[in-house]
This record gives structure tokens, C-alpha cells and sequence, in this order.
């Protein structure tokens, strides 16, 4: 190439953006991300706005057109002589212009071209001021002709003719690109050019845009177009070389082929994936700890905007259980176990590096990753919160370039998936009657409960309906109808984001509405977020983010057992046979029963929560070297809660309290301020060194009020004129805490030549909440990563694609204790002095200035693997961690006021494995599957109990968490059965195994152990009592897995989820409330369940009698296998081409979603999720179709 192809060349280049490290292809996220793990602040935050655009930066340009790969230090080095920049005027055409750390390329006249920084790109500047101190020859150009050309109004073709004459060049225009080749290389003897056409594709089938299409040891090339379409002229014996930034080259002997098509497979070295971690980001390469990364883009978004929803059996390790099926029903996310016992065991939510907040008050259109750090190497930099893992959410940013507007909308239908089965009312009437005859010869002593002959009783049963009743039963109110309905969402969701080149915004809005399937429940969101960047100058960037939620709850009434009211339990509970409405037009009650409430009478209450929420965040990152970064942010997490209760006097609470308001108020604010300062250093080849230390106060403020009152004249005015009520039945409360964190923390990352990887963490806590012998904790880890496959044994084998071993060991720590441990005095002991009564004090709560932090000490080993090219991939984790000094309380002397003072007491365990899987199982041009398979398995236990705790004999002080004790049941007592050991229980019970006894001396005594307790014997003794408690149910599974496939065939995709839990266990207490004898004794109805209640004439029953009560619940007959495998969601979408709709929209894709289309369980309850209490919020099908597009 002569100098002038050179500056030819990159005039063509013109307007260029600028980003370090790039050497003229398209900019991709993932490179971007590379880039500034690689490079640091010489890659500006503001150039994330350049993604998908072709890039270059300063010796990226003279490379882009040699094709010979040189720094501007290496260009420097290897030229043959060096002249100062005052001999500009001798220099020739496409010399180097040249200062330290810069290069660019001079074309006469005093002037230069270059890539010149983020904030200009290619362009033209004077060579005089430039600060440019040499300029030299380069060394792969050719300067025959040294004069300047000088050519003005000519036609491009004169133009290049004149500037190409005699040089041994040629040119050819292909659109807007100029095609320059040697003519002595395009010389082929006897060989004629043709031209040949092609595409070029992603592994998706997306077609490439800006692939470099060149002939192998020449110069003709041309790019592909935005159809990935290409066309050129090529000798026949040519080799074709197609190649993209992050993507694998490929060539091809063009021979008589006309017609191409390549398929571009991801280059894993370039396109690595980049995973945040506390205080910074890192290669997922490079990572020493053990940490899940999840790209929402690869998550369908289904019918709600709940983060942990879509979360569900994604994430290895990651437990989510939804406490409640209902619109407003919130989730159990716990990392690796529970094995906290008094403390909390959620994990800490960090949302755009503000720690704290709710992950599901997020938008999820908003998020660009979460990432979930489980082990301690990874978590410990944030110290005494993050003892339960952390969640990191980092939202989307706006990119810099065209203004980029995309709107999403889907309207879902839901249907309940399993139904409660309640009796009809003509069954219910005659199984009542039954249960009476059985009732009145139980109590009677009568056949088969004794020998007493029924013609000497002389009571006779209870005959609840008569013959005519039964005649004409019917059901008459369908209750379970009348209180439900087709529950609707709608979601929709608007962005806005572009850029300059020195600022980007994002704009987004978003609203989900959901009327539940119950009547009173449904939910509503308005969601809002605005962020914006500035890049003050190439050392400064400032950005803010504010956004900002309004959520609106319509909370259910629910009972927690049959003695309360709750509008599913109170339709459950009313018998079909009764109508809603008395002769007066009031809601009936049924008299049987009538602290129940008319279920439809429950639509009349208010019970609605308004919150509203919002995050401000504000960060500044000064480059103050190239290697050093100082980073300081602010921020506020504020949220704002009302709840408004009514019972008017047409329901039955209401009517009770002559009508009931309630209303509270709860508001918090945190406030944060950190500062990071980051070194970056190449020791010495290979050798890297980053060195992090930070600062972060941290303060929240939290206010309570609350005020009811009863006994209104008029249901009128609601919640909004308590006054209005009683005098004498006001109540009112309030309360106000404030908790500060004052943090040190700092990061060492050492790194030898991307092989052996060692990260150090260190974090000082300190809090108020503990006295000030431990106010402040310490939290060290330490993790080294050996990557094995970039060892020299590892290169002669094609099997393995990746292999790296992980080791770690760390503390973290957990003060949620509810409050402080400071002594207080508190008010309310009120005493009688003479005539008067006196608002006494007295103690409330005793200091322990020895209390400490809850500490758990984790390690893990971690095995990252890829096998054929990773198109298998996967990792496995084993953890062991101990939580000591549990936060606790124990008894005190019962002289003092109060009867116990918190404290660091006993120790737990949690062990456990996990496992997860990706495989491209297949991929060509049209169609692609892939696979996504997770697997965790974790226990947690005791290993030394709370000393002044009294243990009961069955237990030990290394039994399991999460385990319920009681009776093994073995099956019903049936007519004539002999059961020694329960000898006053009756035909139709529960029978329960005499499993043990206590180890007694010759004389009958009990032989007691070292510290005075009874001792078991192992042997059956007649009798049941605790000797015989075991396990009888175990609340956490053995085995969680998600398994997820995606398949795509042109412009179709379908995915679709199962995730599922196996070994855990559920207690089916909705089904033992409703087969209590007390149900027909109440006249409430019962689930059809009750046909296989055990009686005289019906001894083939499966379900006791309960008649015999002694032992009806403490035990596992009514506990069940609650495995299940569970289909989440499965979607279908069709994306437009991108020429459809005359190119109004750069993407358009349409999709339909069903979410829970079935579940397949053991459990023969409502649900083996959501039934976690009685007469739960029934779960829901879900049927959505949507809209994505792309403007």
C-alpha cells in the first residue's frame, strides 16, 4: 500500500467513532464490556452509546487499512528513522504524525488525519498545535510519489484516476465504498475474475452487517451490506476470507462456486461475557468466586413485572417460593440454605450499586443483568448485610447515536389451574344427617364404638335436614362463583433512549394492571425511571438515575386457621344450600355458624395499600491517571406506605363494631454515600495488578403511625373522618428508628497471565444497633482461581473448550435483629397513686454490650468446564459454611421486668452442591436449540444448640432445620382392631405407632443422663408420648432443578421453562380443617374430600372419622410428598423482517405466553407451592399475547 491508498483510505473513514482498543468493526456489547475490564477509563463510559457501530481508535485506523496489526508506540519502534514534527513540510503524503500515546496519518498541507479521541472520532486537523512531536515513514507503505496532490472540482473518477495514475493501484466503487486493489496481485495468467454473491449470518440467522468479505493475500475486499448481502469480483482460483469483530474467521476456496453463504460462529475469546460484582466487573473468565449472571434479555417477559417471578428456577442455589398465589402475594428468595434462626435469611438486594430496596419494585424492561453472588469471596465485600448472599441489579443505560424508541404491550387472561371441589348441597345435607347417627353412637357407646344397646339410649340423633329438605335440596349459591371471576393483566411499556457524543439518556415508562381472580384482589404499577450520563470532560463523567413506582394493592381478608374470617375461607366454608341475601334484602349469615361473614359481603371492604417508592442515584468517575479511578456516588432509597381498612355495617365486622376503620402509615428512607478508588497496573508481563478501597455511610430512617377507630354513624366518609367514630374505642400508635452503617472495605485482584487469579477482600462494618464493645465487625476472605486450560499440556487437546478450578474462603456477617440491643425505658405501666392514674415507666428492654455480629464462615470449590468448542458449558459448586454467634434471645432471672436479653448463641450448618448446564444441541443457518439445565441440593442443621434452651428428648443438638416433630401415623383403627397403646381410641382414628419408650432400672425408674434428662430406650413401651416424636415432615427439598429450552427457526422462537422440587414435604392443613367433625357440627360445608371420611358404614374411608380428636393433628398422617414438576411458561414469537412495514420499525416481533399450563405432583392439595396455609390463594393459568417493537 503507497500513502496515498493509505489517506484514501482513511478519508473514507470520516466521522468514525472513536473507542479504544477498536480497529474498525462493529462494536458490540460484550466487546464493549471487554474493552473496559482490559483497558480501563481509556475506554469512556460514554462510548457504550457507540454499540453497534463500526469503531476505530487511533493505530486501529492505520492497521484497518494495512491490515497489519501496531499500536502507536509499535509504529514508532519499528520506523526506520524519525524526524521532528518542524520537517513537516518535508514529510510525504500518509507519513506518520506521531506523540507519545497517539498517531495519525499526514495528508499535505499541513494537515493530518485521525482517529482523535471519544469525543471527535476520525476527522481532519492541523498538524500545528496538535501537540504531534515526530513524524516518520511507516514502515509497510510505499512512498514513491512524494508531492502533494492538489485536486479541486473534479469528479471522483478524475479524482482517483489522477491520484492512482502510475501507482500500480486500481479502484472500484461499490455504493458508498471505494474497493482498492494491487493489479499486480488481482493478475491472474489465464484466470478471468467473476463475480460472485453472498450472505453472511450470525449463528441466530441474523444477518451481519459491516463483515469484512476479502480474497486471501490481497487487498480486494468489500463489506456486507444491511442484509448481510455481498458482491464482488474475484479470480477463480481465489480463497475467500470472511471475518467480524467477535466472531471466528472463516475462508473458502471460491473454485466454480458463484453463490456464498457463511455462517459466523462467536469467538469465545472476544465476545466473553463481562459478570458485575461488587464495586466493579469482571471477566466471567477471570472470576475466582461463585457467581450466577443472568441476562434479562434471555428471560422471557411474561404476564408481570415481579423480578423474583421471573427469577424462579433460574439460578442454581437461588430458592424463590411465592408465600401466596394472590396478586399481592410476596416471595422467599434465599441463597444456599436458611440457616439463620432467628435473624433474617434474605438475601441483600444492591440496585445499581445502592444497596438495599425492593428487586420487585424494578421495572424488568429496565434490567440489563442480575447477578446473584452466593459464596463468600464474592459477597464479603459487603460485609455485615450480605451473610445471605447478594442480588446485584444493573439497569439499562442509554446508548449514544439515533433516537432508539421501543414499546412492549401483552393482555393476559387468567383461569384458577385447581379449583377447590366443594360439596353440592343435596350430598352435604345427606352426609350430614350421617355424621350425626355416627356422632350420637360414638358419644352413646353404641356398636361399633362399644357394646351399649341403642334401644336403651334413650337421646336420639340430631336430624339436621329432613326428608323434605333432602327432596328439594339444591344448590341454590354457588359460593366459590360468586367470589371469583377471569382475572385480567395488562402490561405496557415504553423507552426512549439516545445519545450525543459526549452525554446518553434513557427514558422509560411502564403500567401493569391485574385484577385477581378473586374478587377485592388485583394489583396495579406505574413505574417510571429516567437516566442520564454526561461526560464533562475525557476525565469526568457524571450520571443520575431517578425512578420512581406507585403500587396499588387490593389486599384479600385471609384466615390462618378456621376460628378466623377471610373471604376463601368463609366461601368455602357456606354450605350451597343457603342463599346471599335474607327476606330483607340484607346478606344472609349462616345461623350455625355466624362469626363467619357472607363471603359475597367481603366485596364490600376496603383494605387497599398504596406505596410509593423511589430511588435517586447519582455517580461521578474522574480519571485521574490511567491508572487510578476515583468514583464517588450519592443516593436516596425512599418509599412511602398507606393502608386503608373499612368494614361497613353491611358486612358482618363491620356490623359487629357499627362499622371499623383502620388506617397506617409507614415511611423509609435510606441514604448512601460511597467512595472507591480503583488502581489498575501491568507489573511486568503478565503480571496485573487492581487495587479497590471504598468508603460508604449508610443511614435509615424509619416512621411509623397508625390510628382506628369504630362505631360510625354513617359508612359515608371511610377511613377519612376517623373523628367521627366512638370515644372511647380510638386507637393510636407510632414509632420512628434510625440505624447507621459506617463501612471500609478494599479488593486486591492479582492476576498472572490470565492463568492463576487470586482476589483478597477486606470490610470493617460498624453499626448502631450493637453496644460498643462490638459495634464494628471485620469480614476477610480470600479466592484463587487456576485456570487450567490456558496451561501448555491443555493446547494439544481439541475436547475440553474451558477448565478452571475456583477455591474460596470468607466471613460475612448479619445484624437483622429486628431492632437495636440498646437498654430502653418504655411507657404504658400504668399505676393507680391516691385517686388517680398514673402513666408509670419501666424497663422494656436490657443492653448486652457483649452482643456481636451474627458471622458466617463459607468456603467453596467451583469447577468451570466447556467441552466441543463450549458448546457444552456448565459449572459445579460444592459450599460448607457455619453460622456462629446466632442472634438469640435467653431467659433472664424472673426478678427483673423483662424477661429475656438478646444474645450470641448456639451454631448452625449448611452444606450443599449445585450444578449447572448450557448446550447448543443444535445450530445451523435456519434453526438453532439450545438448552439451559440447573441443579442445587443444600441441607442446613444444628451443630450446637442455644445452651439455655431445654431440648425435648427427641431432639438432639445436631437435628435438621426446617423440620416439623410428631406421631407416625399407621393408617385408621378399624372395627375390632386392637390397639394397645391407645386404648381409648375408637374405630375411625388415626393410629399411631408406638415407635420407643424411656430406658428405665429394675425398679421402674427412669435412668437419666449427665445432664438430667430422660433417656430413650429403642424399644416400644406401651405407651405414646414424646418418646415417640420423630421428623414427620421436612419443609425444604432435597433436589431443585430448572430446565430450560429455546428454539429458533428463521424468524420463529419458542421457549419453553419447567422447573420442580423433590423430597419436600407439605403439611395438607386446608383438608385437615375441613374433615374436622366441627364442620357438620357448624353446618359448614365440606370439600368432596369428606366421601372418604372413615364411619361405621363406610369403613373403607381413608380419612378419620374425627370423632377421636387426641391426636387428629400432631402428626404425619396429613403431611404429603410435595414433589413437583411444574411447566412455568412457554413462549411463541414471530419477529418481522426488517424490511417489513416499509422499515418503519427496526424490530417487530409478536409472541403468545402460557404461564403454568400444568403441574405435575404427589401433592394432592390445591397446589405444592402456594398452599402453605389454610384455604390459600387458589394459582392461576395464564394466557398472554404481546407486541415488541422497535422504532
Amino acid at each position: 500500500m503507497t500513502g496515498h491508498e493509505l489517506v484514501a483510505f482513511a478519508r473514507g473513514k470520516l466521522g468514525t467513532p472513536y473507542v479504544y482498543g477498536m480497529k474498525g468493526e462493529v462494536l458490540t456489547q460484550k466487546t464493549y464490556d471487554r474493552l473496559r475490564i482490559l483497558f480501563g477509563p481509556l475506554v469512556w463510559e460514554s462510548d457504550a452509546a457507540k454499540i453497534g457501530q463500526v469503531c476505530v481508535d487511533c493505530s486501529g485506523l492505520i492497521s484497518w487499512g494495512t491490515g497489519i496489526l501496531r499500536n502507536s508506540q509499535g509504529y514508532h519502534d519499528t520506523a526506520d528513522a524519525v524526524f521532528p514534527i518542524a520537517t513537516i513540510g518535508q514529510a510525504p503524503i500518509g507519513a506518520a504524525v506521531w506523540r507519545k500515546g497517539h498517531i495519525g496519518i499526514y495528508i499535505g498541507g499541513g494537515k493530518y488525519i485521525a482517529a482523535d479521541g471519544s469525543a471527535y472520532g476520525v476527522r481532519i486537523g492541523a498538524v500545528a498545535g496538535s501537540g504531534f512531536t515526530h513524524w516518520f515513514r511507516l514502515k509497510d507503505i510505499a512512498y514513491e510519489r512524494k508531492e502533494d496532490e492538489m485536486v479541486t472540482k473534479e469528479t471522483i473518477f478524475k479524482v482517483l484516476d489522477k491520484i492512482f495514475k502510475d501507482t500500480g493501484i486500481s479502484y472500484s466503487i461499490l455504493d458508498k465504498s471505494i474497493i482498492l486493489s494491487n493489479r499486480k496481485e488481482n493478475i491472474n495468467v489465464g484466470l478471468e475474475n467473476k463475480k460472485i454473491n453472498g450472505t453472511v449470518f450470525d449463528a441466530k440467522g441474523e444477518p451481519i452487517i459491516g463483515a469484512n468479505v476479502r480474497v486471501k493475500g490481497s487487498t480486494l475486499g468489500t463489506i456486507t451490506d444491511l442484509d448481510g448481502v455481498f458482491s464482488l469480483d474475484v479470480p477463480e482460483n481465489a480463497i475467500l476470507e470472511v471475518s467480524y469483530i467477535g466472531y471466528e474467521s472463516q475462508t473458502v476456496h471460491v473454485a466454480d462456486k458463484t453463490q456464498f453463504s457463511f455462517i459466523l460462529k462467536e469467538d469465545t475469546e472476544v465476545l466473553e461475557d463481562v459478570v458485575v460484582i461488587g464495586y466493579g466487573s469482571v471477566k466471567k473468565s477471570n472470576l475466582t468466586g461463585a457467581v450466577a449472571s443472568v441476562k434479562m434479555e434471555e428471560v422471557p417477559q411474561t404476564a408481570t413485572t415481579e423480578v423474583s417471578n421471573l427469577l424462579i428456577g433460574r439460578v442454581p442455589g437461588l430458592s424463590i417460593r411465592q408465600n401466596s398465589a394472590a396478586p399481592d402475594g410476596d416471595y422467599k428468595m434465599v441463597i444456599r440454605g436458611s440457616a439463620s434462626t432467628n435473624a433474617e435469611n434474605i438475601p441483600l438486594y444492591v440496585i445499581d450499586g445502592f444497596p438495599g430496596g425492593d428487586i420487585n419494585a424494578v421495572n424488568p424492561n429496565d434490567i440489563e443483568s442480575i447477578e446473584v453472588l452466593k459464596d463468600a469471596s464474592s459477597t464479603s465485600i459487603y460485609g455485615a448485610r450480605a451473610a445471605n448472599g447478594v442480588i446485584l441489579v444493573t439497569t439499562k443505560r442509554g446508548k449514544q447515536g439515533k433516537v432508539n424508541i421501543n414499546f412492549k404491550a401483552n393482555a393476559s387472561f387468567q383461569t384458577m389451574a385447581n379449583p377447590y371441589d366443594m360439596m353440592d348441597a343435596k350430598e352435604y345435607m345427606q352426609m350430614s344427617n350421617d355424621f350425626f347417627i355416627e356422632d350420637w353412637k360414638y358419644n352413646n357407646k353404641i356398636y361399633p364404638y362399644g357394646n351399649v344397646d341403642p334401644n336403651t339410649v334413650t337421646s336420639k340423633p340430631k336430624i339436621a335436614f329432613t326428608d323434605d329438605q333432602l327432596k328439594n335440596a339444591r344448590n341454590v349459591t354457588d359460593w366459590f362463583d360468586e367470589v371469583t371471576r377471569t382475572g385480567i393483566i395488562n402490561n405496557e411499556s415504553l423507552s426512549i433512549n439516545g445519545g450525543s457524543d459526549n452525554s446518553r439518556y434513557l427514558l422509560s415508562l411502564g403500567h401493569f394492571g391485574q385484577k385477581g381472580v378473586v374478587y377485592n384482589s388485583g394489583s396495579e404499577k406505574f413505574m417510571g425511571r429516567l437516566s442520564m450520563e454526561v461526560d464533562l470532560a475525557k476525565w469526568l463523567t457524571t450520571g443520575m438515575s431517578v425512578s420512581g413506582t406507585q403500587i396499588s394493592n387490593d389486599k384479600l381478608v385471609s384466615a390462618s386457621s378456621d376460628s378466623q374470617a377471610g373471604v376463601i375461607s368463609d366461601a368455602l366454608l357456606y354450605p350451597k344450600y343457603l342463599s346471599i341475601f335474607d327476606d330483607e334484602g340484607k346478606y344472609l349469615i349462616n345461623p350455625d355458624h355466624p362469626n363467619h361473614a357472607n363471603p359475597v359481603s367481603w366485596k364490600e371492604i376496603t383494605n387497599e395499600t398504596i406505596t410509593n417508592r423511589y430511588l435517586i442515584n447519582n455517580f461521578w468517575n474522574v480519571t485521574l491517571t490511567k491508572e487510578l479511578v476515583f468514583r464517588m456516588s450519592w443516593g436516596v432509597n425512599s418509599s412511602f406506605a398507606r393502608t386503608n381498612q373499612y368494614y361497613p355495617k353491611t358486612m358482618l365486622t363491620g356490623y359487629e363494631a357499627n362499622s371499623k376503620a383502620y388506617t397506617k402509615e409507614l415511611r423509609k428512607n435510606d441514604y448512601l454515600l460511597d467512595a472507591t478508588l480503583t488502581y489498575t497496573k501491568d507489573l511486568f508481563k503478565g503480571h496485573t495488578l487492581k487495587v479497590m478501597a471504598g468508603y460508604a455511610y449508610q443511614k435509615f430512617i424509619e416512621e411509623y403511625i397508625e390510628a382506628g377507630n369504630s362505631d360510625f354513624l354513617t359508612d359515608a366518609f371511610g377511613v377519612n373522618n376517623l373523628n367521627a367514630g366512638g370515644d372511647l374505642t380510638k386507637t393510636v400508635g407510632s414509632s420512628k428508628t434510625v440505624t447507621k452503617y459506617l463501612s471500609y472495605f478494599g479488593r486486591i485482584n492479582y492476576d498472572i497471565s490470565d492463568k492463576y487469579l487470586f482476589t483478597f477482600t477486606l470490610r470493617a462494618d460498624g453499626s448502631d444497633r450493637f453496644g460498643k464493645d462490638n459495634r464494628f465487625g471485620f469480614f476477610p476472605s480470600g479466592a484463587f482461581a487456576w485456570r487450567v486450560i490456558e496451561e501448555e499440556f491443555m493446547k494439544r487437546q481439541s475436547v475440553l473448550s474451558n477448565l478452571k478450578l475456583r477455591l474460596s474462603i470468607g466471613q460475612t456477617g448479619n445484624a437483622e435483629i429486628g431492632g437495636n440491643t440498646y437498654g430502653y425505658y418504655g411507657t404504658g405501666y400504668n399505676y393507680v397513686f391516691g385517686n388517680a392514674v398514673v402513666n408509670g415507666v419501666a424497663e422494656k428492654q436490657l443492653a448486652n454490650r457483649k452482643l456481636k455480629w451474627e458471622t458466617t464462615t463459607e468456603w467453596n470449590v467451583g469447577l468451570d468446564f466447556g467441552f466441543f468448542n463450549n458448546r457444552l458449558t456448565g459449572s459445579f459448586e460444592y459450599f460448607n459454611k457455619i453460622v456462629s454467634d446466632l442472634l438469640d434471645k435467653r431467659n433472664v432471672g424472673s426478678y427483673y421486668p423483662v424477661s429475656e436479653v438478646a444474645d450470641n448463641l448456639g451454631e448452625t450448618q449448611s452444606s450443599g452442591v449445585e450444578l449447572q448446564l448450557s448446550s447448543v444441541n443444535i445450530r445451523t443457518k435456519d434453526f438453532q436449540w439450545s438448552t439451559d439445565l440447573n441443579l442445587s441440593s443444600y441441607k442446613d442443621r444444628w451443630r450446637k444448640r442455644n445452651p439455655y434452651t431445654i431440648l425435648s428428648v427427641y431432639n438432639t443438638t445436631t437435628d435438621p432445620l426446617h423440620v416439623k416433630w410428631g406421631y407416625v401415623s399407621d393408617g385408621i383403627i378399624q372395627i375390632g382392631e386392637n390397639v394397645p397403646h391407645m386404648s381409648d381410641a375408637a374405630p375411625g382414628s388415626i393410629k399411631i405407632k408406638d415407635l420407643n419408650g424411656w430406658l428405665k432400672d429394675a425398679n421402674g425408674d427412669y435412668i437419666l443422663d449427665k445432664d438430667g434428662r430422660k433417656q430413650l430406650s429403642g424399644e416400644s413401651d406401651g405407651m405414646i408420648d414424646d418418646a415417640d416424636k420423630v421428623i414427620i415432615c421436612r419443609e425444604t427439598p432435597d433436589l431443585s432443578f430448572g430446565i430450560g429450552n429455546t428454539l429458533n427457526y428463521k424468524n420463529w422462537d419458542l421457549s419453553f421453562f419447567f422447573y420442580g422440587e423433590i423430597g419436600r414435604e407439605l403439611y395438607n392443613n386446608t383438608r385437615s380443617q375441613f374433615l374436622k367433625a366441627e364442620r357438620f357440627r357448624y353446618s359448614d360445608n365440606v370439600p368432596t374430600d369428606a366421601r372418604d371420611r372413615w364411619s361405621s358404614t363406610n369403613p373403607e374411608g381413608k380419612y378419620p372419622s374425627g370423632l377421636y380428636t387426641k391426636y387428629y393433628n400432631d402428626t404425619d398422617f396429613w403431611v404429603e410428598p410435595a414433589d413437583f414438576v411444574r411447566l412455568k411458561n412457554i413462549t411463541l414469537g414471530y419477529t418481522f423482517p426488517k424490511k417489513a412495514f416499509g422499515g418503519i420499525f427496526s424490530n417487530a416481533r409478536l409472541f403468545v405466553d402460557a404461564q403454568n399450563l400444568f403441574c405435575i405432583t404427589n401433592y394432592t392439595g390445591a397446589d405444592p407451592e402456594t398452599d402453605n396455609s389454610y384455604s390459600s390463594y387458589p394459582n392461576q393459568r395464564t394466557f398472554s399475547f404481546g407486541i415488541d417493537l422497535t422504532f
